[in-house]
């Protein structure tokens, strides 16, 4: 097993990396809740076993890459279930307030992208039970259910009540 503590820098940030992103890096892919495990242990997508037990202040990111033994590893965030929600009256500022406050009640992370709030789901469900969060406002937004890669907007995990 290779064991590793940081990452030696990350393709979409580091420019020895940004011009080797067509590199053959091996794929660690992993969901966005394992990026933030300070000790975890998987195969790559060619069944090299890795092990990180990180150093202190250390937080994986997309895109990290490893390098051990003469193998190049990079990590590879899957997609997940999200529900977006778009604004569609004039009162965006207020609304796009409004839907984070209620989103941020129950403790998700958020991602902001333009008109749009996204935040991630665990089941289908969830999109029912929104609704009916929304219920004031649901004439003037659009909920639907999307599968992507989700980075929530930094700073979202800094909050205090």
């Amino acid at each position: 097993m290779l064991q590793v503590n940081a990452p030696i820098g990350n393709i979409f940030v580091d420019k020895e990396f940004i011009d080797l992103k067509n590199m053959k890096f091996e794929k660690l892919r992993i969901s966005r809740m394992d990026l933030e495990k300070r000790i975890f242990r998987q195969k790559t997508d060619l069944g090299t076993d890795i092990g990180w037990n990180l150093d202190p202040g250390i937080r994986l990111r997309p895109g990290d890459v490893f390098k051990k033994e003469g193998k190049k590893i990079v990590l590879e965030q899957l997609p997940e279930k999200v529900i977006s929600v778009k604004i569609k009256a004039k009162n965006k500022a207020e609304l796009m307030f409004l839907v984070g406050h209620i989103v941020g009640n129950r403790h998700r992370p958020v991602s902001l992208q333009g008109d749009e709030i996204l935040f991630p789901i665990q089941a289908d469900s969830e999109l029912e039970t929104f609704a009916k969060l929304f219920e004031g406002i649901i004439n003037s937004i659009e909920l639907t259910i999307k599968e992507q890669v989700f980075y929530p907007t930094l700073g979202g995990d800094l909050h205090e009540h």
